[in-house]
């Protein structure tokens, strides 16, 4: 099945933020956390933070203890009030859009001004800014019929709930303005909402029907819906990859996924990878074989064996080493290592790819069976070269099988080596770059050349591993694993990225002109501008498609690969 994923879907920036700081708070120690009402409306996020330990505060009683988050929505001043004065610490996870609308609606309420505000009756958004204007000086306006019985006298000002659709905040405006001259518009619309629904409408252009995911209660995911049967196209609401009618969607040809601010992408990835998985009648066999034989390579790490092997066939050509067996230690050695720490280490896999973690658990047995035997015949084609070579596989070995294991003491805070913070970019670059470059070599006197082309493999798999980690923060933040991304943050990430792509690219070219590494440093040149390139993906609101872009980030080793091939055919 043919499926196109919107460029902006998944968490909104408030919505994450509230998210974060909710996950954050759970993670802070043994005092109890509470969100103060429904945090967001998505189902699957409430049931992350109560396994979490984070419970829903509906009410606030005349006393509490602990920590109490309120709500990307934001409350009315009063609740707030109320909850410090019964001993709680808050948290205010308010969204800064809606904090904006809130001050709004509080300055021009305090000078006189009515408020009109254009939004849905009920919905938490619209309380809390009502709750923020002079006492009955905020008039909900909730369709056209309402305008009429606005009855305005003075001046006064318009303003929209953030998830308001467009068409409809300038629709109410203009008949409001129309009615009472003396009003003053501001389009209080979340950019992103404005953005979001653009793309559901663009969507319904494309595609043959728009399977919208988000929660039923969610008003923005509701709205999405509207934008397109509003476009004369079929709208399909889910919350799950197991609210999809699979027969239905059999019937199109070409499928569009969208979803509301409050919809994680771990929903949203699983979602689009199980429609594209559904045959559709109009879809030619080949086609299906071939999407499940990418799934295939992507689920089993074979994909990553085969990017290992790469970068262990351009050592071999630039150092003029044999192939055999530098590129089967390199992958059957990296094949078992990223296998057996994924089924090991199943718990962010669930979040960030919970179709491969599903598929391996399935064939656990199969898996770790295959893990072993890689192993054993790494270690003897190893064991072929020399006791060296033998030896420094067998420790790397150990620490790749121990990296997930509660190997530090049980008194420090820390257990394993994976919870170092940043720790998995920095032990996955090194441990690549030494079975693919000094393994195959270890019996051999040193070289100087060998030594520079590991320090660049370590640098280049150390970008390659920092750009997974980005499609991985999500899960990463949801059981408090400290990756690279988490201590420093995504916009830091990207910038050491960007800024280490060009000064590899930089360093290969610099040793070439050296002289003393000839043409082989320059290899790296068009890979690290790949990564860098590939860089773009993984920032602002786009939805983190694992499948393509995995594929797409090993393809940097074989970009490297056939560099190093053609540059050697050049002499």
């Amino acid at each position: 099945m043919k499926v196109e994923l919107a460029r902006i879907a998944g968490f909104c920036m408030g919505v994450r933020r509230a998210v974060d700081m909710a996950l954050s708070a759970s993670n802070g120690g043994d005092r109890p956390v509470y969100t103060y009402g429904p945090l967001i409306h998505n189902p699957s996020v409430l049931a992350l933070l109560d396994v979490r330990g984070v419970k829903v505060l509906r009410h606030i009683p005349a006393c509490g203890e602990g920590m109490v988050i309120i709500r990307a929505h934001g409350v009315p001043p009063g609740d707030k009030e109320r909850l410090i004065s019964a001993g709680f610490d808050v948290i205010d996870a308010t969204c800064p859009r809606v904090v904006k609308v809130q001050m709004l609606a509080r300055h021009y309420s305090a000078k006189g001004f009515w408020c009109v505000l254009a939004g849905d009756r009920g919905h938490p958004e619209v309380v809390g800014i009502m709750g923020h204007a002079e006492e009955g000086r905020c008039i909900l306006v909730d369709s056209e019929g309402s305008v009429g019985a606005l009855g305005l006298s003075g001046p006064y000002v318009i303003l929209a709930q953030t998830t308001q659709d467009e068409d409809r905040f300038d629709r109410l405006s203009g008949l409001i303005m129309d009615r009472y001259p003396d009003g003053r518009v501001f389009n209080t619309i979340c950019d992103s909402t404005h953005r979001r629904q653009e793309e559901a409408r663009r969507l319904a252009m494309t595609a043959d029907a728009v399977v919208v995911v988000g929660g039923r209660q969610s008003a923005n995911t509701r709205r999405l819906a509207g934008i397109v049967e509003e476009c004369g196209k079929t709208a399909i609401a889910v919350e799950t990859e197991d609210d999809l009618d699979r027969k239905r969607l059999a019937g199109f040809r070409r499928i569009g996924v969208t979803a509301g601010a409050s919809t994680p992408n771990w929903v949203i990835n699983k979602v689009a990878r199980e429609i594209e998985a559904t045959p559709g009648v109009f879809e030619p066999v080949w086609r299906r074989v071939a999407y499940r034989s990418v799934r295939f390579l992507h689920e089993s790490s074979l994909c990553t064996a085969m990017a290992g092997g790469a970068l262990a066939w351009a050592a071999a050509v630039a150092l003029g080493s044999s192939l055999v067996p530098a590129i089967p230690v390199s992958f059957l050695y990296i094949f078992a290592m990223h296998t057996l720490n994924r089924l090991i280490d199943r718990e962010a896999g669930a979040y960030n790819d919970p179709l491969r973690v599903r598929f391996l658990v399935r064939h656990k047995s199969f898996f770790f069976g295959a893990s072993l035997i890689a192993i054993l015949a790494s270690l003897v084609m190893a064991l072929g070269l020399g006791f060296r070579p033998f030896l420094m596989l067998l420790i790397l070995t150990c620490l790749g099988i121990f990296y997930a294991a509660p190997v530090i003491p049980a008194g420090l805070r820390r257990k394993a080596l994976k919870d170092l913070p940043g720790s998995k970019a920095l032990f996955v670059s090194i441990a690549w770059a030494a079975v693919s470059v000094i393994v195959p070599a270890a019996a051999r006197p040193f070289e100087p050349v060998r030594l520079a082309w590991f320090a660049l493999a370590c640098a280049f798999v150390y970008l390659r591993t920092a750009l997974m980690e980005l499609l991985d923060v999500q899960g990463d933040r949801i059981v408090g694993k400290e990756s690279l991304v988490i201590a420093i943050g995504e916009a830091k990430t990207l910038q050491l990225i960007r800024t280490g792509a060009v000064a590899l690219a930089i360093s290969g070219l610099f040793l070439s002109i050296l002289g003393q590494f000839s043409w082989r440093p320059v290899a790296f040149l068009p890979a690290s501008l790949w990564l860098y390139y590939l860089s773009r993906f993984f920032s602002g609101a786009r939805i983190r498609e694992n499948l393509k872009l995995e594929f797409m980030v090993e393809s940097g080793f074989f970009i490297l690969l056939f560099s190093v091939v053609v540059m050697s055919a050049w002499g």
